[in-house]
């Protein structure tokens, strides 16, 4: 059981590391034409044409050669080494003449005692000269050196006026392309790695200084939704059936911690944006208030609303003048469908740490826990803004929203240690997935219930 769940989660690890990889596809494949194209340039610069001839031929040693051919096909190392001595080569160089030998003589075992041998040069005449001049070499010393075999011709040298290594720049360019892609995303692959994000459950509970205390599946958006930028709700009816259940298993949690500990109103931030903070706040206000809770959504976040976009409000009632004016918070609350209520927030980046710990938001808050069994509070980032710190101190309860393979450790328990040093109420980290894990006990019990038959097409 151990040793599956390790397994787990060093494969949750490895396809987080592609997913990273995979993420930066432009960087890498720019670099490997940038490389590709160089690598080309350089074997272009660089080039040496070199020519070839080769021939047939046969090994003899009288009536015992097919005997001892085992002996035959030992030789053809020997035969390949004598070739390229520097006795061979002093033959060529003075019979052709040239004042230095560029050829390389290559003997090769065919079939029984047949061989085929290949010269390479710098220079055609070299190339096309040189085998004739070994043949005579050879023969000429056979008595000299005691050659145990005769080198017989059986096809006549061929020789062709193309270069034997022929300059490709597609080839060239594929070789630097691939190569530099490759070492370029073990780079990354070692870089991911060695990074201190929280990449699974596990790494929540090893890494953190608070507890795991709900965890959310991956969820696809369909194309049409995700180019439309709309959010993940579990009103729709695209959202799968165990991204719901995540979401009413956290609201069941923070429905136990309200009953235990008298808490009313919970704050969701996160480190960085882009977490889901802003998902996961909206998703539990609308999972408690359709389980009977009169509950209400506050937006805090005046650098970056979000309440607004993620259910389409046209903006004309704010918590900015109810902060700001004699107007009632009750004015500005919008009602949603599923009987949530809503106190959205506008854009106001110079006054936003002023509208936060104005005393008005702090008369605001409690009386919205007055008259409201859950305030669901959407806040700022907290690593980088004191907006969050702040409010830490006006509600009950804080949820932390890690992003999985996003925000790294030390920075999760930084933030978490500057809100806690406010208020210690920082209940537990809301884990989000971002790959999609094949989960057995998943898929047989959506099998067995049957809750497959419910998806939409296109959404997981």
């Amino acid at each position: 059981m151990e040793n599956n769940v390790q397994n787990e989660n060093l494969l949750t690890i490895v396809k987080c590391i592609i997913k990273d990889i995979l993420q930066r596809w432009i960087l890498i494949v720019a670099v490997m034409v940038i490389f590709g194209s160089v690598f080309d340039f350089m074997k272009t610069v660089t080039y040496a044409p070199q020519y070839g001839t080769s021939m047939t031929a046969t090994l003899s040693g009288g009536e015992d050669t097919f005997k001892n051919i085992d002996k035959v096909q030992s030789y053809v190392n020997t035969l390949d080494y004598l070739m390229n001595s520097n006795n061979a080569k002093s033959y060529v160089k003075k019979k052709m003449p040239i004042t230095k030998t560029t050829y390389k003589a290559e003997v090769t075992l065919k079939q029984a005692n047949v061989v085929k041998i290949k010269v390479t040069a710098d220079t055609k005449r070299e190339a096309y000269f040189s085998i004739k001049y070994l043949n005579d070499w050879y023969r000429e010393n056979t008595e000299r050196y005691s050659f145990p075999y005769n080198i017989t011709v059986l096809k006549e040298s061929k020789f062709s006026t193309k270069p034997v290594n022929p300059n490709s720049h597609i080839k060239n360019f594929l070789i630097g392309a691939v190569g530099s892609g490759f070492v370029l995303s073990c780079l990354f692959g070692l870089y991911f790695f060695l990074r201190d994000t929280i990449k699974s459950e596990e790494e929540v509970e090893n890494k953190l200084d608070t507890r795991l205390y709900a965890k959310l599946p991956y969820e696809k958006k369909s194309r049409e939704d995700n180019k439309n930028k709309k959010p993940i709700l579990i009103t729709s009816l695209k959202t799968s059936f165990f991204f719901r259940e995540s979401i009413n298993k956290l609201r069941s949690k923070v429905e136990a911690s309200s009953d235990k500990h008298g808490y009313k109103s919970f704050m969701i931030t996160s480190v960085f944006e882009n977490e889901g903070k802003s998902s996961v706040a909206a998703n539990l206000a609308l999972a408690l208030a359709k389980n009977g809770h009169k509950t209400i959504l506050v937006d805090t976040d005046f650098n970056k609303p979000a309440v607004f976009k993620i259910f389409e409000l046209d903006g004309s009632k704010n918590l900015n003048k109810a902060i700001e004016s004699t107007t009632s918070w009750r004015s500005q609350v919008v009602s949603d469908r599923s009987g949530l209520d809503l106190l959205p927030s506008n854009q106001d980046f110079y006054k936003s740490e002023q509208l936060t710990e104005s005393a008005k938001l702090k008369a605001i808050i409690k009386e919205l826990e007055e008259e409201y069994d859950f305030v669901i509070v959407d806040t700022c980032p907290a690593y980088l803004l004191n907006e969050p710190t702040i409010m830490n101190g006006l509600v009950d309860a804080t949820l932390f929203v890690v992003r999985q393979d996003y925000a790294t450790s030390d920075l999760i328990n930084e933030t978490v240690k500057r809100l806690t040093y406010v208020k210690d109420n920082v209940i537990g980290v809301v884990f989000k997935n971002v790959i999609f894990e094949a989960n057995k006990t998943r898929s047989s019990y959506g099998n067995r219930y049957g809750y497959d038959k419910y998806k939409v097409r296109g959404n997981r």
